[in-house]
């Protein structure tokens, strides 16, 4: 219903969208369904007519970027939560037929509460990710790419217009650009075995708006000192532009692969401050490179407050926070039990969640870095004396391994599981099945039931959203 509601919306703007512009100088223009451009001349000249078609093409640019990345933009905010209400819903009808074979039962497996509201909808984003690539002109932009490299149609945009992007972002990114068009004598790296060294920017920033840049090149053939002294010219450049005294940290990483870690590559410190700090209630948590980091923090505060009630620990509870990224979840109810230990992947998020933790003087939480299904077997050994242990489960869109699963499930004192999943009708569905299914040969253990859903909306503007949901046995 609410998906045909948007398809009518953003057809009826495409149709009967009207520009007017330099009406002083006699000129208007309606841009009509065929997409074709009517003009009515009432005194104008070619020039006038060329300059008009730039810049709606320049809008037109702009409304595909914002029709891929920001798909709901269109429509009012209360809209989408509605269209969110239903996507969310359909997801526990499919987890319901799962969890219930053949079942013609209209109701759903559990209670699902309407979609908690962002506290923010305009410019959430703390954390953008940009390309360096080439727009259709061939010209170097710093943006997002849309279109398919296979079909040969992909292309960078300018990301200035996205209601979820940062003006503060989009400046650095128009800057960094102007610098690689205009002063650089590097090539754009597109595809590595074709040459080029520009190849991403990422931006964070915190509650000050102070801002946090890390420019990822391929080094190619160029020697330590090439890339040092051109590094150099770049930070001296974004460092003599507008609002440069928000800048406040600037990096960069050579990076051999698509991604690299800390540990594969490390990140190199050109200017200012090796962190930034970001607050959540009374919680200030500390901010790496490659920190994981929730990207809408006021967001992510009704985020982390919605797991605390639905986990409601007692004071002899443990509480197992696996995902834990910087530790930001598990040190939200520290004091609110009688400890936290975190399990995460990333050895420099470790770093910090035992920085935050020391920083906001909790002092009965512990976190070890490492894969989830290869320490969680151990950890739980370690905790045969405690008399109750709640889980806190925030993993990637993949979910976690079946043998996470099977360690819940056979372990009696863990009785309550808060699973947060931002894309739980996908692979993560296997998990939820696995925790409730009844027992089997292979797993026979008492099953969680699955008591609550909640969404919470952390991405305004778009299809996606945050869902908690909260098993007990």
């Amino acid at each position: 219903m609410y998906q045909k509601l948007w398809d009518v919306m953003r057809r009826v703007v495409v149709q009967k969208r009207f520009i007017h512009d330099q009406v002083s100088q006699g000129r208007i223009h309606v841009k009509d369904s065929q997409n074709s451009l009517s003009t009515t001349n009432l005194g104008t000249d070619k020039k006038d007519v060329n300059e008009l078609n730039a810049n709606e093409s320049y809008d037109s640019l702009k409304e595909e970027l914002a029709d891929a990345v920001t798909p709901l933009w269109r429509i009012p905010y209360h809209e989408q939560l509605k269209i969110k209400n239903q996507r969310n819903f359909e997801i526990m009808v499919k987890l319901t037929k799962r969890l219930r074979p053949n079942s013609n039962s209209s109701n759903i497996i559990c209670q699902l509460k309407e979609t908690l509201p962002s506290p923010v909808t305009l410019h959430y984003r703390n954390k953008n990710e940009f390309h360096i690539r080439y727009d259709s002109d061939g010209r170097a932009v710093v943006g997002l790419c849309v279109g398919k490299a296979s079909k040969n149609t992909l292309r960078c945009i300018t990301a200035e217009k996205l209601l979820n992007t940062h003006p503060f972002h989009s400046n650095v990114a128009q800057h960094l650009q102007n610098y690689i068009q205009h002063q650089s004598k590097w090539k754009i790296c597109e595809h590595f075995q074709r040459g080029g060294n520009w190849r991403g920017l990422t931006i964070r920033s915190n509650y000050k708006n102070e801002q946090m840049a890390i420019v990822t090149i391929h080094p190619q053939n160029l020697t330590g000192e090439e890339i040092h002294s051109e590094m150099e010219r770049m930070k001296d450049y974004l460092l003599a532009c507008p609002l440069s005294n928000q800048l406040v940290s600037i990096y960069y990483q050579a990076c051999l692969h698509t991604r690299c870690t800390a540990e594969q590559s490390p990140f190199i410190l050109l200017h200012g401050q090796s962190h930034i700090y970001e607050r959540i209630g009374e919680y200030d948590f500390r901010i790496s490179p490659e920190s994981f980091f929730q990207v809408n923090t006021q967001g992510a505060q009704l985020l982390y407050e919605t797991v605390a009630r639905q986990l409601a620990p007692e004071r002899l509870s443990t509480v197992v926070d696996l995902c834990c990224g910087t530790g930001t979840q598990g040190l939200m109810v520290a004091r609110h039990c009688r400890g936290v230990i975190g399990i995460e992947l990333s050895r420099s998020a470790v770093e910090d969640a035992r920085f935050n933790a020391a920083h906001n003087q909790i002092h009965n939480a512990e976190f070890f870095a490492g894969r989830v299904e290869k320490l969680f077997r151990p950890l739980l050994e370690q905790l045969d004396a405690a008399p109750d242990i709640a889980v806190i489960v925030n993993p990637s869109r993949g979910g976690v391994d079946d043998r996470v699963i099977e360690l819940l499930r056979s372990n009696q004192r863990v009785r309550h599981v808060v699973y947060i999943s931002c894309q739980a009708d996908g692979l993560a569905m296997n998990n939820f099945v696995s925790l409730c299914h009844r027992p089997t040969r292979k797993m026979n253990s008492e099953p969680f039931v699955l008591r609550k859903a909640i969404p919470v909306d952390m991405f305004p503007h778009t299809d996606h959203c945050e869902l908690v949901l909260s098993f007990r046995r």
